[in-house]
């Protein structure tokens, strides 16, 4: 038994994916289980078949919160892919575009991997501390509010380089225009999710999830990236 993080009330831990199993796009078990592999000198290669979870966050109570998001997310940005625009600049693709999305259960999903990776004890994501700005979101996420556009505002990234298949690495926070993001990668995509109480960075202004406004989704060419 364990107290959930998210409820605070006491029932049988689950295992919580802290970035949703679909966006994982894991391989049939045929072909063995996924590994994961860090370059930290005190780790190992450990298996995962599943992905990454931890059973130390929630109850099923709690889990079934993240569920309408998590299954939202993966139809929008994974199933429905294919029905997004492409917003070009000189003839290359800088961006993508989807109408008619649900911005209240898009932002829910994107602040409850930020919170459930600031709740998971994973050493890959102890880089996540929320500090005052935890239990405001956890408010959010008990509420079903998404708040403004402006607070805790999320943009959403895709690598441009199909063939690379689904990337993860540590999330961690960094500084855009002298206001703080986390960055958070989820496969295909990438969280930006803004933990400031300044306004948004200009030059993600245009960019980030708003009420009764289409998706867009920026572009990143992965050969090219730090990562």
């Amino acid at each position: 038994m364990i107290t959930c993080k998210l409820t605070g009330k006491v029932g049988q831990p689950v295992k919580a994916h802290i970035v949703p199993k679909a966006f994982y796009e894991l391989p049939p078990q045929s072909e063995g289980p996924c590994r994961l592999i860090s370059n930290a000198s005190d780790t190992y290669p450990q298996k995962v078949p599943i992905g990454i979870y931890d059973n130390t966050i929630v109850t099923k109570d709690g889990e079934t919160r993240f569920g309408p998001w998590d299954d939202y997310a993966s139809r929008v940005l994974l199933q429905r892919f294919d029905e997004f625009t492409p917003i070009r600049h000189n003839s290359k693709i800088v961006a993508w575009s989807l109408p008619d999305v649900d911005y209240a259960v898009l932002k829910l999903f994107a602040l409850s991997v930020l919170w459930r990776a600031h709740a998971s004890a994973q050493l890959a994501f102890r880089k996540v501390k929320l500090g005052t700005h935890e239990p405001i979101i956890r408010n959010l996420l008990l509420r079903g509010d998404p708040a403004s556009e402006e607070e805790y505002s999320v943009c959403i990234v895709r690598w441009i380089d199909e063939k690379f298949g689904p990337v993860f690495m540590d999330p961690f926070r960094e500084k855009y225009e002298g206001v703080n993001y986390y960055r958070i990668y989820c496969g295909r995509y990438v969280l930006y999710v803004k933990v400031d109480k300044l306004k948004s960075a200009p030059s993600f202004k245009e960019m980030q999830l708003a009420p009764g406004r289409p998706l867009c989704v920026i572009a990143r060419t992965l050969r090219s990236s730090k990562e």
